[in-house]
């Protein structure tokens, strides 16, 4: 019996911060304008654009390229898409605030989705829970946002957790927001990565379970990829990794957590998937120099 043919396209984005002057801005968004009336009431009195910034209008020219980028890779296949948490700035580190609000930015991060849910190939979302700071709380922002993208979806499938293992026709992504970071040094990336995905690799075969086929985290803002290898005589297991660019610029807050570092990518990763195995995987990277360079006379 011929097994029937099946090829799906996985694409992953992570930490979108709405609401931070480097974070990714539909300049289709909508916000409500509230003011008081004459006795005292609160009312919307209109709607006002987005105004993005220069770098938020470089963001999201970036954003829609690799949106197309993954439906011409798609054809006519289904596209599953994730969202790696962190999709909203919070107000707990004030520098590089273009939001304060929590409504503007829940709508900034609801209009960030809509060009992915409106993919006629896209039948299927997952969100991970991000960090507490930057989500107001007990992933409010992804939780919020997964009701609302339901409603403006019904017959799509629309679901968020705290920590994944998505079976996508055989094929096992483990995929939860936080995990270690690239590394302190240039030769050292990935190691504590690559030790982090070892131990899951050892923890699901000690426990005699399936290991996923690859690990998926985000929240570090550094694209980096790992490989764990565990081998018991002529037994070979091996688990890839990634840690997923995140779709924000670098800021204050960030520059310090990261020891200024001189240079930043953004993109979206896309899992080229057939019958159940990984037939390649693309990086769509866009990287910058964050140094400003100067000639002294």
């Amino acid at each position: 019996m011929t097994k029937k043919f099946s090829r799906k396209i996985v694409a992953i984005r992570g930490d979108t911060q709405s609401g931070h002057a480097g974070g990714l801005l539909n300049p289709e968004a909508m916000f409500p304008v509230v003011g008081i009336d004459a006795d005292g009431k609160a009312v919307v009195e209109d709607y006002e654009e987005a105004k993005l910034n220069p770098v938020q209008r470089q963001l999201w020219k970036w954003s829609e390229s690799d949106r197309e980028n993954v439906q011409m890779l798609a054809g006519k296949d289904e596209v599953v898409f994730i969202e790696m948490g962190d999709m909203t700035q919070g107000v707990r580190f004030t520098d590089d605030l273009a939001e304060t609000s929590l409504s503007r930015q829940m709508l900034s991060s609801f209009y960030n989705s809509l060009p992915w849910l409106g993919m006629d190939h896209v039948r299927t979302m997952r969100a991970v829970k991000g960090t507490g700071v930057h989500v107001w709380g007990e992933g409010s922002t992804e939780t919020i946002l997964t009701m609302l993208l339901q409603k403006e979806y019904p017959k799509k499938d629309v679901k968020i957790a705290d920590h994944y293992l998505l079976n996508v026709d055989g094929y096992l992504l483990d995929v939860s927001h936080h995990g270690p970071g690239p590394g302190l040094r240039n030769w050292t990336r990935g190691n504590a990565f690559e030790l982090y995905v070892k131990s899951i690799l050892l923890d699901d075969l000690n426990a005699k379970r399936i290991p996923p086929s690859l690990v998926l985290r985000g929240h570090k803002h550094e694209f980096t990829y790992a490989h764990a290898i565990h081998q018991v005589q002529g037994a070979v297991w091996q688990l890839p990794a990634m840690i997923v660019p995140p779709y924000c610029f670098i800021g204050s807050h960030a520059q310090k957590a990261t020891n200024s570092p001189s240079s930043m990518g953004v993109g979206t990763i896309a899992l080229e998937l057939v019958n159940g195995k990984l037939l390649d995987w693309h990086a769509f990277t866009h990287y910058v120099d964050l140094r400003t360079e100067e000639i002294l006379q």
